[in-house]
């Protein structure tokens, strides 16, 4: 499967898709990531990507090259990018009541607004970078393979940060918490239904 067919699939997700991506390569990243939402803004659907290896400024830049108008769709409220200290870890803590809560608070504003769904994605490199392996676990295994949200998410982790912890089986226990795995790279593809 080619680079094409994965931004085919990304750009037809579903509510309550949930799927991993993990990518080596951060112009790799910002292709499907990019890519899916900007169909979803594109599509009249709202749109948040926590940030955590980039920051903020620097996605809002990509997302601009890579053709999103980010202005425009920030000002009409359908865009938020969210640094991962306001997301994911508050305070050096991370609560998955209060992340779940944030997201379904997130959705129904979108809905009140009169957005058709929301799409998210989330750098989780921040969980490793601050000692949050287990809790990361735990909270991919809370949104289950299929999201109770009925919001479309994309959890982004670079293979790198992923391999650097040592432990074989960390790569599977995030697989078994989604439904769809994406791989970038030159072998990279779609794997569904794992």
């Amino acid at each position: 499967m080619d680079k094409e067919e994965i931004i085919k699939f990304v750009r037809e997700m579903k509510a309550t898709d949930h799927v991993i991506m993990f990518y080596s390569e951060p112009e790799d990243k910002h292709l499907v990531l990019f890519a899916y939402l900007k169909a979803g803004l594109d599509q009249g659907a709202a749109a948040a990507y926590v940030a955590g290896q980039e920051t903020p400024e620097e996605i809002r830049e990509g997302m601009r090259r890579f053709g999103v108008d980010v202005e425009r769709f920030e000002k009409s409220g359908a865009l938020r990018v969210i640094d991962h200290w306001d997301w994911y870890v508050v305070g050096r803590s991370f609560d998955i009541s209060r992340t779940m809560e944030m997201w379904k608070k997130l959705y129904d504003e979108a809905l009140a607004r009169g957005f058709k769904g929301l799409r998210v994605t989330g750098e989780m490199a921040c969980f490793f970078e601050n000692g949050m392996v287990k809790e990361l676990i735990e909270y991919e295994k809370a949104l289950h393979r299929a999201l109770e949200l009925p919001i479309t998410a994309i959890c982004a982790y670079d293979s790198n940060v992923v391999a650097k912890q040592g432990r074989g089986e960390l790569f599977l226990d995030l697989i078994k918490a989604h439904r769809t795995v994406i791989l970038t790279g030159p072998q990279g593809g779609v794997v569904s239904s794992y």
